[in-house]
């Protein structure tokens, strides 16, 4: 068949959004529904007004305390109804938000602060102890003396009047940290602009986010800012305790079912053995990782009313840039499902070595562009530059972030993932850049060289490190392990560490990594 040249650009263009920051947008929506009931965790229930009178009374506490537009405020708190209380006041006072695990190692927490400059941490009492020796401002949200400070605030809606600076479409709305090749993790900073514009498309493609949704995936994971927001613009309600409630959560599901989820690819099976009310009746969005046609044909012949929708983005593109549809009653697919085509106001371009598109069929690596782009990383002009790269298809100064992706396009028009570029892999939803774990195990003092790839397993694919000895000494893969545990997160720990007197080369003398990977 002959191959056809594709366009430069792929891509909805012009789609009108809102040009405010995003709490605008949410404090009219609380003002349209005050009394609709905005949140539900367990038996507790909030409407918008509640919901949006606990979240102005911290702002304006956060502003007192001087923070405001271009500042970053940690949250290291449970995905519940206290982190998307904080995460609303922190856009209100105008900062952004920067969602931490508390479980994460110390190490970990305390890098992602000191790239941000974090002017405070907003906690619970739980983790006050472990998080004090990091050395930035605690706010312990559950202290009596912070509830009795709050209580005294007005929860009206908060204004530019009050902020430290008036809060602009341009400002950053959150950051999130993804893995990083040198061993420290990168901070992602997104503007309000570009969030707006995600979730005002999100409203319209994903019409089940206007009656119930629920709050699966960790609140670190950008996936999530999905179901944090976009069913707050929309009117509907978010079940915050996910699909690990007790008696009470699952019994206000049951009252009102879920319509609209977003969760990993590798969630349709533990979806599958949940009772029905956990499952969407409207919208399954999925997305973090390759999706396979095969793990869904169970699920949608028990569920036929729902559209499952593959979304793909990088954290840079804003959540999610592109998507592909199942609607009911379509057939089922085999193998991987496409990545299907821009969302609003994003372009995409497949561009060989010299960033000229290839022809239908062809692998090339995949470009971002439009108004769904990231502002960059924070703190690591280098990296951005090097990341977010001039754009030949648009006007003087339009950017368009590299991916690192492989795909082709059908003749269709349909675009469809083709693997990784560089080393970087997903493991349960989460990127990780293959060389902050190996520098992690190459840091022991045990280790000389190591070698991590990632290894298809009966429970999903799994992180395993090959090391070989320093000056003669023996590593210990359990200790290994276990200092890892220190320093990166859980999902970043090898499975499995494997020493190796050699590690095996190609016959160009480069690290065989296919022989590691297959075993």
């Amino acid at each position: 068949m002959t191959t056809v040249a594709q366009p430069s650009a792929h891509g909805a263009t012009g789609e009108p959004f809102p040009q405010v920051p995003l709490p605008t947008l949410l404090a009219e929506q609380a003002a349209r529904t005050p009394t609709a009931v905005a949140l539900v965790a367990g038996a507790e229930e909030l409407t918008y007004r509640e919901l949006a009178a606990r979240a102005n009374r911290l702002a304006r506490h956060l502003i007192g305390l001087g923070v405001g537009p271009e500042d970053v405020v940690a949250l290291a708190l449970p995905g519940s109804v206290s982190f998307l209380v904080a995460a609303l006041a922190v856009l209100q006072s105008g900062a952004a938000y920067l969602p931490v695990d508390p479980g994460y190692p110390a190490r970990r927490i305390r890098l992602m602060l000191d790239d941000v400059r974090a002017p405070a941490l907003l906690t619970l009492a739980a983790y006050a102890d472990d998080l004090e020796p990091l050395g930035v401002p605690l706010l312990v949200l559950d202290r009596p003396e912070c509830a009795a400070a709050l209580a005294a605030l007005p929860g009206g809606p908060v204004t530019d009047g009050e902020r430290v600076a008036p809060l602009s479409p341009l400002h950053p709305a959150y950051v999130i940290h993804t893995s990083g090749s040198t061993g420290r993790p990168k901070g992602v900073a997104v503007s309000h602009r570009s969030a707006v514009n995600y979730l005002t498309w999100a409203v319209r493609a994903y019409p089940s986010c206007a009656d119930t949704s629920v709050l699966h995936s960790p609140v670190t994971f950008d996936l999530t800012v999905t179901t944090l927001f976009a069913p707050l613009l929309a009117g509907g309600r978010i079940h915050a305790t996910g699909t690990r409630g007790g008696p009470a959560a699952r019994a206000a599901l049951r009252r009102a079912p879920c319509t609209f989820l977003k969760a990993t690819p590798g969630f349709v099976p533990m979806l599958a053995a949940l009772p029905p009310e956990f499952s969407p009746s409207g919208d399954l969005v999925l997305g973090g990782e390759e999706l396979l046609g095969d793990t869904l044909a169970g699920w949608r012949r028990r569920h036929p009313t729902a559209t499952v929708v593959n979304e793909y983005g990088p954290t840079e593109a804003t959540v999610g840039c592109m998507e592909y549809r199942i609607e009911p009653g379509a057939p089922d697919l085999a193998g991987p499902v496409p990545i299907g085509r821009p969302v609003a106001n994003a372009r995409v371009h497949v561009l060989d070595d010299r960033l000229t598109p290839v022809a239908s069929g062809e692998l090339g690596e995949l470009y971002v562009a439009g108004d769904v782009l990231a502002r960059g990383y924070v703190r690591r002009p280098g990296l951005t530059a090097e990341r977010f790269v001039p754009c030949p298809f648009g006007p003087p100064g339009e950017r368009m972030y590299r991916t690192g992706d492989l795909a082709r396009w059908t003749p269709e028009g349909q675009l469809v993932y083709a693997g990784r570029v560089d080393e970087q892999v997903k493991v349960n939803g989460y990127r990780v850049e293959i060389g902050e774990v190996e520098a992690a195990l190459t840091g022991q003092e045990t280790v000389a060289r190591a070698v991590v790839v990632l290894r298809p397993g009966p429970g999903g694919d799994r992180l395993v490190g090959h090391v070989t000895a320093a000056d003669g000494r023996t590593p210990d893969p359990v200790r290994l392990r276990e200092e890892l545990t220190r320093q990166l997160p859980p999902f970043m720990v090898p499975a499995e560490i494997v020493v190796l007197a050699e590690l095996p080369q190609t016959p160009n003398g480069k690290i065989d990594r296919r022989a590691l990977a297959t075993g």
